[in-house]
């Protein structure tokens, strides 16, 4: 580690990378709000790491949604598992879309029992996870990002929130899921603007944690712009094993886990300036 703010080279092995049917898994290591991260092409296909037991919502929007909510509903073995869906974009990221939301959780008649599905990128992630942080004062929920920046970034670590006319994520809560589910075939369709998005967000953590990933980076870019598989996958695992060690020592962004906004103020300000 080095400076002031704590720059980890080398992420501890408190995340560890273990195989179950043949399947990647990381934990995310915060004692009884621990979880699971499974990485694998196919988990829509197989249902892995989705029990689901008690009543859902899946909550998507209306890119993702036709793409995959019925494959979702299918490899759940919940028919009857409604769905939730709005229009994409960060505009709808807001105080009436989160008041939609858990006025249809409410209207299903959802308990303390129920799981919210996030099947999507960062804005829904952030506006379902919020929802079920506060609906009944919490109820479970799954991150199944389907974008490349949600896999590596936003699903991980708990940020959950919306937007107000004043700021970006203004309002919201540190809640975290119970598992993040990343189906990497979901990034074939993806398209190419977004998948710039996310490797933007791998490139980032080559810097602050690990020059050795950023080099891979480097001689591995154009495969990652082609969607390779294998390259991905090792993009992807990398980078949530770096930010699942990184929010395992700060959870609530006391300190540490400022380093992983590295590159966000210029561009949150460009981003509002467009």
């Amino acid at each position: 580690c080095h400076g002031s703010v704590r720059i980890c080279c080398s992420p501890s092995p408190n995340i560890a990378m273990t195989w179950k049917s043949r399947m990647p898994e990381l934990t995310v290591s915060l004692g009884q709000r621990s979880y699971p991260i499974r990485i694998a092409d196919g988990l829509l296909e197989t249902a892995a790491g989705l029990p689901v037991t008690g009543p859902c919502l899946i909550v998507t929007d209306d890119n993702v949604g036709p793409l995959y909510a019925e494959r979702l509903k299918q490899a759940i073995g919940r028919s009857e598992c409604p769905l939730w869906q709005m229009p994409a974009g960060e505009p709808e990221k807001n105080l009436g879309r989160f008041a939609e939301l858990l006025q249809a959780m409410a209207a299903q008649g959802m308990s303390r029992n129920a799981t919210v599905l996030a099947l999507g990128g960062g804005v829904i992630g952030d506006l379902a996870g919020f929802a079920a942080a506060c609906y009944m004062r919490g109820i479970a929920f799954i991150q199944i990002p389907t974008s490349l920046l949600a896999m590596v970034d936003s699903s991980v670590g708990g940020k959950t929130g919306i937007n107000h006319p004043l700021g970006k994520n203004m309002v919201g809560a540190f809640y975290q899921p119970h598992r993040v589910i990343c189906d990497l075939d979901t990034l074939q369709t993806l398209p190419s603007r977004e998948l710039s998005a996310g490797l933007a967000e791998i490139i980032k953590y080559g810097p602050i944690a690990d020059t050795v990933f950023l080099d891979w980076i480097e001689a591995n870019l154009p495969d990652l712009l082609a969607r390779a598989p294998k390259a991905l996958a090792h993009a992807v695992r990398r980078s949530c094993e770096i930010k699942a060690w990184v929010v395992a020592q700060d959870e609530r962004e006391a300190g540490l886990r400022a380093i992983l906004n590295f590159g966000h103020t210029f561009g949150h300000a460009i981003e509002a300036g467009m």
